[in-house]
């Protein structure tokens, strides 16, 4: 199976690469900065524009599924620190993405990487939880995963979204399916949330929302 990866420079799209190569995949890694990335992939693309459904159509081109792990980027890992990120980037990404999959040519299924409370989930989150996201800058990307995961969920194609809980930089690739009292606080590794990524290509899981966390 040959994969395209959008996010591919992000720690969790590194980690995809990784597993992929374990497995025996194929993976492009699409990127805005070819010069800058330093992973290993079978090919890398470059994409200067997320938004623009051409370009996304001439990265993933020949690959079978597409993954992304794109998100908001903050200056610092603080709650409250400044963007380094457009705030609508995962939601103009998936709205190209989108476009770009109507092509014949184009893969049909997509795995996407959103967030534990995104969409309906969020009124099932801790009032302080709630309350600490949307004092801060949290809020944006909970927004932007919200608006995408709508994009998505509309769109006809074979999808599958994974709402992974507070991802670590821990060892381990073992996940589960998050519970109703599943706390958005506990730990997934983000090589749990690649494995679960390259998973969903081999379940039955498409038209699935699923929120994950660590086993």
């Amino acid at each position: 199976m040959r994969i395209a990866v959008i996010g591919a420079s992000g720690m969790t799209g590194r980690q995809v690469l990784r597993l992929a190569k374990l497995r025996g995949m194929s993976a492009i890694a699409v990127v805005r900065d070819a010069g800058r990335f330093g992973a290993s992939a079978d090919s890398v693309v470059e994409v200067s524009d997320f938004g623009s459904a051409s370009e996304l159509l001439r990265a993933v081109a020949g690959a079978d599924a597409i993954l992304v792990t794109i998100g908001i980027n903050r200056k610092t890992r603080s709650p409250w620190a400044p963007l380094v990120s457009p705030p609508d980037t995962c939601s103009r990404t998936m709205a190209a993405l989108v476009e770009a999959m109507k092509h014949p040519d184009a893969p049909k299924r997509i795995v996407y990487t959103s967030a534990f409370g995104a969409g309906e989930q969020w009124n099932r989150l801790p009032l302080w939880i709630r309350a600490l996201i949307a004092s801060s800058n949290i809020r944006i990307g909970y927004r932007d995963h919200t608006a995408a995961e709508a994009r998505l969920q509309a769109s006809g194609l074979d999808w599958t979204i994974l709402r992974p809980t507070s991802m670590s930089d821990e060892a381990g690739q073992d996940w589960a399916e998050a519970g109703p009292e599943t706390s958005v606080l506990r730990k997934i590794p983000r090589a749990a949330v690649a494995a679960a990524l390259l998973d969903m290509l081999d379940r039955p899981a498409k038209h699935r929302t699923i929120p994950i966390t660590g086993a």
